[in-house]
């Protein structure tokens, strides 16, 4: 019974830090989310550029 434990003890901690990373991921998404969402909103009224014009000016 005692040595039951521990293995259920490390098996939480293995749970907790898969579930750390997987948070991580999460907010990493969500910033880089925020980022875009902000950078439209200071071009707001700026000029837009299609995917074809901006593969024209760079020559792809």
């Amino acid at each position: 019974m005692i040595k039951a434990e521990p293995k259920n003890f490390i098996s939480q901690i293995a749970r907790k830090r898969r579930e750390v990373v997987r948070l991580r991921e999460d907010l990493g998404d969500m910033l880089d989310h925020l980022t875009v969402i902000e950078a439209r909103a200071k071009t707001a009224g700026g000029k837009r550029y299609s995917t074809d014009e901006v593969k024209k000016a760079l020559g792809l």
